[in-house]
Formats: C-alpha cells, sequence, structure tokens
C-alpha cells in the first residue's frame, strides 16, 4: 500500500513513473485516486465535464524504497496529443479497461502508442468489475488478452478490479509492486535532458518548468538551458511531490525553479538541458516504421503530426528511397518540421494522421540533420543504417562523428553535440579507436582524423560530379566552387581533397571546370549548333567581345543554352573567363599576348596601361582585364601600374 508522510527522503530512494493508459470513462482518474489518494484531474473543465483533458499527476512512497510518480493521462480521442506528451519517460503502463465495455479504439490506440514508445513493462487492470456478471468479465479478460497478443504485455498479469468498491486492490498492489522492483533504473550519469511537460510562475519564485528528466541529474546551483529559444538559468529551487530537494534524476518527475528564465517564453515540448549538447533542428533523419493496421500506404511528401518528447507538430514525410512506406514496412527517412525542436539520438517518437486523426506509426530518431537530404544516395543511406545501429552503442556514435568530420576532423569537444554525450564518457572511446589505428589526431589543436576520411571525401566528391554528369551530359563539368559547396567543405579542406582526387586520376579539371575522366561534353545537333556559332562570335570579335547577352541573341539561345555553349568553350580551351566575367576567345589572348612581347621588347622603359592602347584596339573595359591577365600568366610585371617583361 502507499505511503505518503511528509518524511525527509534518503538518498537511495530510487523513482519510478508509472503511466495510465486506456479509453475514455473506463475509469482511470478514479483508479489513481483510489490508489493514491489525490485527484489527478486539477482542471475546472476536467470536474465539470467530467473527463481528463491533460495530463494528471499524483504520487506515493511504496515500501519506502520508490518514490512512485503516477500520471493520469486522457482517454478521448480529441486529447491523444496530450496522452503521448504524457507517455513520455514512463517506466510501468497501467491499462485500465472497463468490463463493460470491453477493448474500444482508444485502448487500441493507446497500445500501439505505448508499444512504439518502446514501454517495456505494464499490467491490465480491468476496471468496472462491480457493474457485470462474472461471465462477461471473463470475456473482456480474453479480449484483453487477445489485444496485448505479440506486445511487451503479453502474458502481462490481468486483475479484475473496482476502483469504486475496492474489489481487487490487494491483488492489483501486488502486481504494481512487482512490477515497481522489477523496474531498472534510467541512465542517471549522462547528459542531463527534460521535456517540459508544463511550465508557470510561481508567485515570488519566477518560471517553474515540470517534467520528467529521460538521462542525467541536476543539483541546486547547476547552469541549464531552455531550447528552442537558448535561454539559460541557475537551478535554485527543485521540487519532486512536493517535496524539495537538491538534486534530481532521471525518471525523477520534478519542477525546477530557473532564475533568469521568462516563463511566457517557454512552451509543452521544449526542453531542458545540459548547455552545449542538443541543438533545435527542423530536420530530423529517423527510422520509421509503419504500423501494420495502417489503413493506407504513406507517400512521400505527406504531411503529418510528428510526436516527440512532449512536442507536437506538423511535418513532410521526405521518403528517400522510395516513393511509398506500406503498412508493417520499415524505412529510414527524413522528417522535415514546421518549427525547430530539440530530439536526441535514439528518441522515439510518433506519427499520426491530421486528418482524420489517427496514429500511423513510429520509431526511433537517427541523427539532427542540418538541411533536407538527397534522395536516391545509396552512400547516404548506408550512413543513416549505421547511425540507426549507433541509438545504443556510444563507442559506434564517437568512430561516425569523427568519420562525418572529413578529413578536417573535429577536436574533443565537438564531439560532446555530434554523440550527445558527455565528455567524460566519450574520453575512454576515442582512446580505444587511437589505440586500434581507426583514429589519428594531429595538430595543435589534436584534431581527431578518421583513417577512411580521405577515401570517404574522394568518393563524395566523385559522387558530386556523377551526379552533375548524369543530369547534364553536355557540359563539360563544374565550377570548383559550385563542387565544394556541394561537398559542404570549406576552402581549406576542399583544397587537398582535390589534390588527391587529381592525383589518382578520379577526376580532371577542365580550365574552370572539374569533370570525370571521360564525361560531359556530349552535345547534341543542337547544342553543337549554339556552341559553334557562340565560338565563331567570339573568334571575329577579338578583342572587343560580346555580352552574354548579345551572344545568345545571336546564336537565337535562351541564357542557359547560351551559357552551356560558354561553358562548353571554356572547359575544351577554346575560350577564358577573366577578371570581371570578361569573356575572350583563346585566339584573340594568344593574339594580346604576342603583341604586348613585341611591344615591350621594343620598349626601354615601363609602360603605363595608357600606352597599351597602341598595340591592344580596345576599350578600357577590356584592357584592363587582358592587363591582369597576362600578369598572372607570369608574361608582365606590374609595379604600381608601369609594366614591363618579366
Amino acid at each position: 500500500m502507499p505511503q505518503n508522510s511528509m518524511m525527509t527522503e534518503a538518498v537511495q530512494i530510487r523513482n519510478v513513473v508509472i503511466g495510465t493508459a486506456g479509453h475514455i470513462d473506463h475509469g482511470k482518474s478514479t483508479l489513481v485516486k483510489a490508489l493514491t489518494g489525490i485527484d489527478p484531474d486539477r482542471l475546472a473543465e476536467e470536474k465539470e465535464k467530467g473527463i481528463t483533458i491533460d495530463i494528471g499527476f499524483a504520487n506515493f512512497l511504496y515500501k519506502e524504497q520508490y518514490r512512485i510518480g503516477l500520471i493520469d493521462v486522457p482517454g478521448h480521442e480529441k486529447f491523444v496529443k496530450n496522452m503521448v506528451a504524457g507517455a513520455t519517460g514512463i517506466d510501468i503502463v497501467l491499462l485500465v479497461v472497463a468490463a463493460d465495455d470491453g477493448v474500444m479504439p482508444q485502448t487500441r490506440e493507446h497500445m500501439e502508442i505505448l508499444t512504439l514508445l518502446g514501454v517495456q513493462r505494464g499490467l491490465v487492470a480491468l476496471n468496472k468489475v462491480d457493474k457485470v456478471d462474472s461471465d462477461t468479465a471473463e470475456l473482456a479478460t480474453e479480449d484483453v488478452k487477445d489485444l496485448v497478443k505479440g506486445t511487451f504485455l503479453q502474458g502481462a498479469p490481468v486483475i479484475p478490479v473496482s476502483a469504486l468498491t475496492g474489489q481487487g486492490m490487494p491483488e492489483l498492489w501486488k502486481a504494481i509492486g512487482d512490477a515497481i522492483e522489477a523496474t531498472q533504473p534510467k541512465d542517471s550519469q549522462g547528459v542531463f535532458r527534460m521535456p517540459i511537460q508544463r511550465v508557470f510562475s510561481a508567485k515570488g519564485q519566477g518560471a517553474v518548468l515540470t517534467g520528467i528528466p529521460i538521462s542525467g541529474h541536476v543539483k541546486l546551483g547547476d547552469n541549464l538551458v531552455v531550447v528552442p529559444g537558448e535561454q539559460r538559468g541557475k537551478v535554485r529551487g527543485i521540487q519532486a511531490y512536493h517535496r524539495t530537494i537538491e538534486e534530481a534524476r532521471a525518471g525523477h518527475s520534478a519542477a525546477f525553479n530557473l532564475a533568469g528564465v521568462d516563463h511566457t517564453q517557454v512552451e509543452r515540448g521544449f526542453n531542458l538541458c545540459t548547455p552545449g549538447v542538443f541543438e533545435p533542428s527542423k530536420f530530423f533523419s529517423v527510422r520509421l516504421s509503419l504500423l501494420p493496421s495502417a489503413v493506407k500506404p504513406l507517400k512521400h511528401r505527406a504531411e503529418v503530426k510528428f510526436h516527440v518528447g512532449t512536442s507536437e507538430l506538423v511535418a513532410e514525410v521526405q521518403l528517400l528511397d522510395r516513393t511509398v512506406l506500406n503498412g508493417g514496412e520499415t524505412c529510414d527517412c527524413e522528417l522535415m518540421l514546421e518549427a525547430p525542436v530539440v530530439a536526441g539520438i535514439g528518441d522515439r517518437f510518433i506519427i499520426r494522421q491530421p486528418s482524420p486523426a489517427v496514429t500511423l506509426g513510429g520509431g526511433r530518431v537517427i541523427r539532427r540533420e542540418r538541411d533536407k537530404l538527397r534522395r536516391g544516395d545509396a552512400d547516404l543511406m548506408t550512413a543513416l543504417n549505421a547511425w540507426a545501429g549507433a541509438a545504443d552503442d556510444p563507442g559506434a556514435r564517437v568512430e561516425l562523428a569523427v568519420l562525418d568530420a572529413g578529413p578536417s576532423g573535429t577536436d574533443r569537444a565537438g564531439l560532446v553535440p555530434a554523440t550527445q554525450l558527455m565528455a567524460a564518457a566519450i574520453a575512454p572511446h576515442v582512446e580505444a579507436l587511437l589505440a586500434s589505428g581507426k583514429l589519428s589526431e594531429f595538430g595543435p589543436g589534436r584534431a581527431l582524423v578518421h583513417r577512411d576520411a580521405w577515401p570517404r571525401a574522394e568518393k563524395a566528391l566523385v559522387g558530386v560530379l556523377m551526379r552533375f554528369h548524369d543530369d547534364r551530359p553536355a557540359q563539360l563539368g563544374m565550377k570548383a566552387v559550385t563542387v565544394q559547396q556541394q561537398l559542404g567543405v570549406d576552402g581549406r579542406t576542399f583544397a587537398p581533397i582535390l589534390e588527391r582526387a587529381l592525383h589518382n586520376k578520379l577526376v580532371e579539371q577542365r580550365g574552370e571546370l572539374l569533370a570525370l575522366p571521360g564525361e560531359g561534353g556530349k552535345l547534341t545537333v543542337e547544342e553543337r549548333k549554339i556552341v559553334e556559332l557562340v565560338g565563331k562570335q567570339l573568334e571575329e570579335a577579338l578583342l572587343n567581345p560580346p555580352t552574354l547577352k548579345e551572344l545568345g541573341q545571336a546564336a537565337r539561345a535562351n541564357p542557359d543554352a547560351t551559357q552551356n555553349a560558354v561553358d562548353y568553350l571554356v572547359g575544351t580551351g577554346k575560350a577564358s573567363v577573366l577578371h570581371g566575367g570578361v569573356l575572350f576567345s583563346t585566339t584573340a589572348l594568344n593574339m594580346a599576348r604576342e603583341k604586348v612581347v613585341a611591344f615591350l621588347r621594343g620598349r626601354t622603359e615601363p609602360a603605363a596601361a595608357k600606352d597599351f592602347k597602341e598595340v591592344l584596339p580596345t576599350s578600357r573595359k577590356f584592357l584592363i582585364p587582358l592587363l591582369e591577365w597576362l600578369d598572372g600568366q607570369q608574361v608582365t610585371s606590374n609595379v604600381n601600374g608601369a609594366r614591363t617583361l618579366r
């Protein structure tokens, strides 16, 4: 039986959270009150209408060893989002089924949600047995057993009870006690994170945030951050079940009083975290399973409601390797959210159809993404599969995070947000990977680099160019800066990647373009005609070339086709783009070189820019780029505007 004395709790007392589930009007709240003496319905509207709308809370002390938080959730289909928020962080589910109704729609949906959320332990209270005869109660029991077959509740006790008369309560207490004692404690040594369930302002205290921490621990005086929003505050008070405590741990339903946090800028769905670890995002890769009961397939770009932690947001499903996901199937995909949210590696989530509201499926978060992912990318799918497998493997997380950092590597501090692990937990895995030779360390910043980083970067570079050639077979190649942008690396990292790829003859340079050997330049008859017309104009114009627009008009080509022709001419060495985007044929540039060399050989003094107009009949608009090009070609030497031959 429960104990609710105001005794001072010893440090060794463990915290366990039990959550109710079940259809509306099956007596969940009444049963909670019978168990704890506390009415979990706190809202006036709930008391007036006689239904649970939002999450309710109660607690009791079991055997002076376990502080039990009991979360009561609404059973009405309109409030399933509140049910999901309440189910976050529970250790044990108490599924309540009314004997006079049996299994109902929300009974089934709640079971699907609890299974998708990864709840592992629970029991069933067959309530209201005082209203039915023994045969009806027996039929209801069989109904429940059919429901839970193949789920985590298969084989769990089904206890006939009456919350009103007290019938079966001793048996229920025994089953609850057995489940409590079999529950394993949550990880209290990791990074602290708590999805926020409620937020309010207490008079004279400021912001109060409540929820169930899912990892880590916090003491008075610690600094925490609310994300999204990045509000930072110091913990100046902690309460659990109306008792003041000095430390809260994972699984400890608690309320935190934070100095420096504006409660009006915080809402359910935000997270209270250790600073510097979790970044909110609108993009998450996930491993998604569609329920076998799904009536129709989930299509690419379908809009769903995404529930993770205590948050609910609209999301678009990006199927990366298919166009539809059928009932009972699983795939790795991306969710694009309407607003940023925090979700950790391995977090459980639910997706629901917006209208009519029904649970579609769920799964686990693979990792936070910075942007929309490419579809049909085999290497990406391999990477996502590796990260999905690393959700419960800290060592694998560390290795993958270093590999993802590429040839430039990462320091140990950068591994904290990448792996969502504490520095102390990361250190032994880094040392083991260094000892195995998978990682190396160099430079004053002690950057960690994976041995597969260079081959992987070269492969990614080849992949970018391969996709380009597949999409644009006529073009000779991509500009280097565009390749760099698509790889997502800085210039210092890109230069050695390109150098290695060129050395290994994986890539070749065509003027200012990069390409794969043997690819590009496959022109259609019409494209070849445009190239010939544009090339002819450049040859005839010599040192006074037309603009891109003028070239297009003369060739009767649109801007894209004209630019493609110019890129082809540059890539094949028949033209060059000088400073300011000025375009010259190679014939014109060779002529300019010869004339300038002959001119300067005949002079005894350096020549100013205006002097070159004697041999280069063109305007200043073209003259200056030509002279700068000759400087760059090591033909001339420029000292304060006066040029001589090198």
